[in-house]
This record gives C-alpha cells, sequence and structure tokens, in this order.
C-alpha cells in the first residue's frame, strides 16, 4: 500500500478554535500546487482520512477536485496532539484490509512528523512545511518503506507550467 502522509495548507493564525481556522490564500495555492504535482502519480485513492479540523478538510476539498477517492473519513485520531501510535495502527490495519491501495492522511504537525517516525523506524520524524506530502510504501509484515517527502517550495522550480492556476504565489 502506499500512504501519502500531507500536512494541511497554510491556515489563518486565529479564529475562534484551532479547529475553525480556515485556509489562507496562499494555503489554497499550496494545495494547489501539491495537487497538479500528485495528479499523473496518483490516479485515485482507494481511501482518504482527514483531520476533522476545517484547515485539514478545506486542504482535501481542493484535493478531491483532482484526484477521486472512493472513501473519506474524518478521523479524530488524526488532529494535531493526536497518538501517533494509535494513528499508525489505524494506517497499518487499512493496509491489511487493502494491500494494494493508495491511501492518504490529510493532518498536522507536529503529528504528520510522528507518524512518519512510527510507521518508518528508525527515521526521526522529519518537519513537514505546509501541504508537504510524504510517500511510504507499506507493505504489513514487512514494514514500510519512506519513499520521499516534497513541499511547494521543493517542486515549484521543477514544475513552474503546472502552476499557472495558483494564484498568491506568484
Amino acid at each position: 500500500m502506499n500512504i501519502f502522509i500531507m500536512r494541511h495548507g497554510q491556515s489563518a493564525p486565529e479564529a475562534s478554535s484551532d479547529a475553525l481556522r480556515p485556509l489562507t490564500e496562499q494555503g489554497r495555492d499550496e494545495t494547489c500546487l501539491m495537487t497538479q504535482w500528485l495528479v499523473p502519480q496518483v490516479p485515485g485513492f482507494d481511501r482518504v482520512l482527514v483531520s476533522p479540523y476545517l484547515r485539514a478538510k478545506q486542504t482535501w476539498e481542493q484535493i478531491a477536485d483532482k484526484i477521486p477517492a472512493s472513501q473519506v473519513e474524518w478521523c479524530e485520531e488524526l488532529t494535531p496532539n493526536a497518538d501517533p501510535d494509535i494513528a499508525a495502527s489505524l494506517l497499518m490495519a487499512y493496509a491489511e484490509i487493502n494491500e494494494a491501495g493508495n491511501l492518504l492522511v490529510v493532518s498536522h504537525m507536529p503529528l504528520v512528523g510522528f507518524l512518519v517516525e512510527s510507521l518508518c523506524p528508525p527515521l526521526m520524524a522529519p518537519i513537514f512545511v505546509t501541504a508537504g506530502i510524504a510517500k511510504i510504501t507499506l507493505r504489513p509484515g514487512q514494514g514500510a518503506d519512506f519513499n520521499w517527502l516534497e513541499g511547494p517550495h521543493n517542486i515549484r522550480p521543477h514544475y513552474e507550467h503546472y502552476y499557472q492556476k495558483c494564484r498568491s504565489l506568484g
């Protein structure tokens, strides 16, 4: 199973609660960039697990316009301070059900970094930029391979032709 772990795009610094912080225009554009880059690599997701926080939902909504998903779930186990071992166990359980699929997780720092660390020991938790995406290949019973971690700042110079629709990034 291919697991794509994504941090939401940039969000507003304040709202009435952390759960209600929306994406900024830059956050929408970061998500646009990463989605355009991901489209040729992933024909669709078998399952998408999304934090119930507004910025994560908005990030998924943008991706959903370009990459279809068979199932989408809002998961309390993916909030910013959730337990990464519980979240990793959830992903491994899905991998056992669908060994050859594509799974997308949309969540937050610090959880996304700790989730990579939990799935791929002995890696230390990487820092995800906003809208950053990591790819992990999980083989139940055999472990996981960390494939890559990319963000808008890394891919934009190499894929400029994809990003004409993204406004605030210039």
